[in-house]
């Protein structure tokens, strides 16, 4: 036994994907109709998904808390921002504000944008070349991620440039793990269980039915939201 092994607490490393529910409205009545709409498109929040909440409004924080739960989504924090002092309060912890927002892109020249999508990663591309099964994780720090064989169901593939998989993608695949919005996933045949750009991800229910068992890739839109596309 390693003398970590007899430590009372041991720190591990593990990537984890956080989702951002940011409140756009001050009126219950909205906020409660859209947490609606959100769960029928989003089977994952009422499967006990952990986000963090950000808002733009001073709103009454232990009310959407309430509410949150009472939908089955866990909260792990509140954003630091105009919520803080009612997050103490609550005793919830403060979290770094997302600084991978639609506002940044927009604020840059299309030229600058459009050059950063072509930059080569800081590392070698990480190459797998077994199948990758349900339950594995693989993570591509600092570099590109090529699978050159199937993904499971049940599997997450991690990386913080672009995700090549030259095989059916049935798991979950995560690009621009560190904020990178320009970032993308290839799939040879995309049946993915959640595709995922720059913290922006997209669950199976909401895949267009018409691009499933297709080539294709997947990006941010302009609008900043999740864009698959044909390669055939």
């Amino acid at each position: 036994m390693s003398t970590d092994d007899n430590k009372a607490l041991r720190l591990l490393g593990r990537v984890l994907t956080l989702s951002r529910l940011r409140v756009q409205s001050a009126i219950p009545q909205e906020i409660v109709e859209e947490l609606t709409k959100l769960t029928l498109e989003n089977p994952m929040l009422k499967q006990g998904l952990p986000v963090i909440i950000e808002s733009e409004y001073d709103i009454d924080l232990a009310w959407l808390v309430k509410v949150l739960k009472k939908t089955g989504i866990q909260i792990l924090g509140v954003a630091n921002g105009i919520l803080s002092e009612q997050a103490i309060a609550l005793d919830l912890p403060i979290l770094p504000p997302d600084h991978t927002q639609a506002k940044n892109r927009e604020s840059l020249p299309k030229s600058t944008t459009a050059q950063a999508a072509f930059e080569p990663p800081k590392l070698p591309a990480k190459m797998i070349t077994d199948p990758v099964r349900s339950g594995q994780q693989v993570y591509a720090e600092h570099s590109d991620l090529v699978v050159l064989a199937p993904v499971s169901s049940g599997a997450e593939l991690i990386a913080d440039g672009c995700i090549h998989i030259y095989g059916a993608l049935r798991g979950r695949a995560i690009a621009g793990a560190t904020g990178n919005p320009n970032a993308r996933i290839f799939c040879k045949r995309l049946e993915a269980d959640l595709v995922a750009i720059a913290g922006v991800y997209m669950v199976a229910d909401q895949i267009p039915k018409q691009l499933l068992g297709k080539s294709v890739q997947v990006k941010l839109g302009e609008d900043g939201n999740i864009n698959i596309e044909l390669l055939e």
